[in-house]
């Protein structure tokens, strides 16, 4: 399930999705380094060495998984999910580690004996374990390669590996912009959407290219279709419709072309929204009037838990989609039909409702990025017109 992770989780986007930053609490703990957290140990795993992963706030609707405490067992050449509440005892040269969504904890002893679970991880020294022999460690998930080189694998391990390798692109890229350009953090989101935004220009091109062409042949075969519809049913009225698009050398899904184009964008925007949800360096980060890019831009509280959505008062997913909204507006498609063209304005809207629903509850580090993404695409297409 953990590689299988939906557009909307990571749409980006659109989405991938994933990923995700240091938790104040732990930070004390954090910044003593190896020597105060790799120990010998004679107890099982404390609730204090628990909470240095856990997320101390909660996200609700999509963004939930953030909660999640997940538990692998791996070496230098293999990475497995352990499930839960199955007692394990670690063989030889491996690592268990449990992984929240900035922190991880580290493992490693032969022959110990733990239990992975969701309150808290039980871990037993087993008899003739050798308590000089057992290593503990919490650290910062970025920090894993660190510790031990087959730990880097699971910096983005909910991912394939070709996402992976994409978002570990996207993270790097945003840490040299933050370093070479600009101070803030979140100058640099803005300062990478553009950069993303230049980088699939050529999509994009290719894409008003593949619409133009779609509009022009929907122009054409309208009036042909009304007339079939209006007179034909049936097998008839079937064959009559087939007929029609092979006149044009066109098959009844040529519509789907330009979808096509789009979706070369979707590993892209599940790298880069895992990046942004999963990246340390966010926490406490404050930037415009948000507190903290880490996570969501509350202003305010409701006095209600709604459903997908939480109960947090948010401002940057209603700018959002009030720029979705204006470019639905500011649309145009010169070569549709004014039907067509309505009906492309409708589903924008409902895009548009549902990027609401879906960002809300998610860090404001990702509904920034969007939503720069997103008046980008406005002076986008008054210069490229379909």
């Amino acid at each position: 399930m953990a590689k299988q992770i939906s557009i909307f989780r990571h749409c980006s986007a659109f989405f991938t999705a994933i990923s995700m930053m240091l938790i104040f609490c732990s930070l004390p703990a954090i910044a003593q380094g190896a020597d105060s957290n790799s120990r010998p140990i004679e107890r099982a795993i404390t609730a204090a060495d628990f909470e240095a992963i856990r997320e101390p706030r909660i996200f609700y609707g999509l963004a939930s998984y953030y909660n999640n405490i997940d538990y692998y067992l791996t070496d230098a050449q293999h990475v497995e999910k352990l499930p839960l509440d199955q007692e394990l005892s670690l063989p030889a040269n491996h690592w268990f580690v449990a992984i929240g969504r900035f922190n991880a904890l580290a493992v490693r002893g032969e022959g110990v004996v733990v239990t992975p679970s969701q309150s808290q991880p039980v871990m037993d020294l087993s008899t003739g374990v050798k308590s000089d022999s057992v290593l503990v460690k919490a650290l910062p998930r970025q920090e894993l390669e660190q510790l031990s080189p087959e730990l880097g694998q699971l910096r983005y391990v909910h991912l394939w590996s070709v996402f992976s390798v994409l978002a570990k692109t996207a993270e790097a890229a945003l840490v040299f912009i933050q370093k070479n350009m600009v101070d803030s953090w979140g100058l640099a989101i803005l300062v990478f959407a553009v950069l993303m935004k230049i980088l699939l220009l050529p999509v994009a091109i290719l894409t008003v290219k593949a619409q133009r062409k779609v509009s022009h042949i929907q122009a054409q075969l309208a009036p042909k279709l009304a007339e079939i519809k209006a007179n034909y049913d049936g097998e008839e009225a079937h064959n009559r419709l087939m007929e029609a698009h092979k006149s044009l050398n066109v098959t009844p899904f040529y519509a789907l072309t330009p979808m096509m184009a789009t979706l070369v964008q979707i590993p892209i925007l599940i790298a880069v929204f895992n990046a942004l949800g999963e990246m340390p360096q966010f926490v406490g980060e404050p930037f415009l009037w948000i507190s903290d890019l880490a996570y969501p831009d509350s202003v305010g509280t409701l006095p209600l838990l709604i459903p997908m959505l939480g109960d947090s008062i948010s401002l940057l997913p209603v700018l959002m989609t009030a720029v979705t909204v204006l470019a639905t507006i500011l649309f145009q498609d010169r070569l549709a039909t004014e039907q067509e063209v309505k009906r492309q304005k409708r589903n924008l809207y409902l895009m548009g409702i549902a990027f609401f629903i879906l960002f809300y509850p998610f860090p404001a580090a990702m509904v920034l990025y969007w939503t720069s993404v997103n008046i980008l695409q406005i002076f986008q297409q008054r210069v490229i017109k379909i």
